[in-house]
């Protein structure tokens, strides 16, 4: 007869068990996403044959012409700039579960806020410029996204509405200002000035990708820390899982869900400053192709943490100019590029969902 196990035994097991278990939880993660990436493949694949295109050589064609080369690179890193900013601060709403669906909004106002500094502030200093054309923008992005929290936490407005419908007001201020006060006065188009050169980003050496780039990779670590071990980022979690119980431990959820919103739109607005000053190097009505919406999927496959929005940011935006790609090289429909995009996005959702349920 086996002798009984004592406390101490049971515990070490279960110390003991504890890694194995979450080893073997990542590692079914990992699994069911490669899968999901395979099965995206094999269906995009499906669909190109159906379109009449190769599917291997339009394979081979996008990872080509999104990593064949270093100015392929640069511009799979460019499209990845703005997608990194918002996709933190959006990871931070969400995490809050306060849905911010107004991050093309606030990234419009802090172009058109950072814009504005850079065009008329007297600095020809670009080490003090780019700094405070930075700060502007992010100020008024934040702003932004504060009457969308304002509105939440002092009457309850659903967020997922005021958001979305503040990007149509921000679109509309941006196109009257640079049709109006900030337009080119000797230009045709309805385009501002261009920004004197004190207020254009710099390259990343070897690259030809602007220095935004590495703004949101040192933002990366920050958000993280501020996240896990910060009174903010234990709120803001503890407020995604319960907010009843954040509320009866003492957190004021309001100002809690107009600080989260503030913080979101700062790095949306920021992301739009960087857009630019970089990519444009003036105000126009063309700033996004609609980076706010894509960063939305960027979080979500990230699954709302810092580390995993670079890596989303790096595959939506290689998908993007992918799907491009074999609209010029194999002669496909734009919408069949697009479908091919959300069928990767929506089996790694689905991927994500259950290895959560099997864990």
């Amino acid at each position: 007869m086996d002798a009984p196990s004592t406390p101490g035994q049971r515990d070490r097991g279960s110390v003991a068990a504890g890694p194995t278990l979450r080893w073997r939880a990542r590692l079914n993660s990992l699994g069911l996403s490669a899968a999901a990436i395979a099965a995206a493949f094999l269906l995009g694949g499906v669909l190109l044959a159906l379109a009449g295109a190769n599917p291997i050589q339009a394979y081979v064609d996008m990872l080509s012409g999104t990593f064949g080369s270093r100015f392929d690179l640069s511009l799979v890193l460019v499209e990845t700039a703005p997608l990194l900013l918002i996709g933190l601060g959006l990871a931070v709403a969400f995490r809050a579960r306060v849905w911010n669906i107004g991050a093309e909004g606030q990234l419009l106002m802090g172009a058109l806020g950072g814009g504005a500094f850079a065009l008329y502030a007297p600095i020809s200093s670009r080490a003090v410029m780019i700094p405070a054309a930075c700060l502007a923008g992010a100020l008024a992005g934040g702003a932004w996204g504060w009457v969308v929290g304002f509105l939440r936490a002092r009457w309850s407005v659903n967020e997922v509405i005021s958001s979305l419908l503040l990007n149509y007001v921000a679109l509309r201020i941006l196109e009257y200002t640079i049709r109006k006060p900030l337009r080119d006065p000797v230009g045709f188009q309805p385009v501002s000035e261009t920004l004197p050169d004190a207020a254009r980003l710099p390259d990343i050496p070897g690259l030809r990708t602007h220095i935004g780039l590495l703004v949101g990779l040192g933002l990366i670590p920050v958000v993280a820390y501020v996240m896990r071990r910060t009174p903010f980022g234990f709120h803001t979690r503890m407020m995604g899982l319960n907010r009843d119980a954040t509320e009866a431990a003492g957190v004021r959820t309001g100002r809690l869900i107009t600080a989260v919103m503030v913080v979101s739109g700062a790095l949306a607005g920021m992301a739009g400053i960087l857009q630019v000053m970089g990519p444009e190097s003036r105000l126009t009505g063309n700033i996004s192709p609609g980076f706010g919406f894509t960063a939305i999927i960027v979080a979500l496959v990230a699954r709302m943490r810092p580390t995993g929005v670079l890596l989303a940011s790096v595959l939506i935006g290689a998908l993007t100019l992918g799907g491009d790609v074999i609209q010029r090289t194999q002669q496909v429909p734009r919408v069949l590029t697009i479908v091919i995009q959300a069928l990767f996005v929506l089996l790694i959702l689905v991927a994500d969902k259950l290895a959560r349920r099997n864990r």
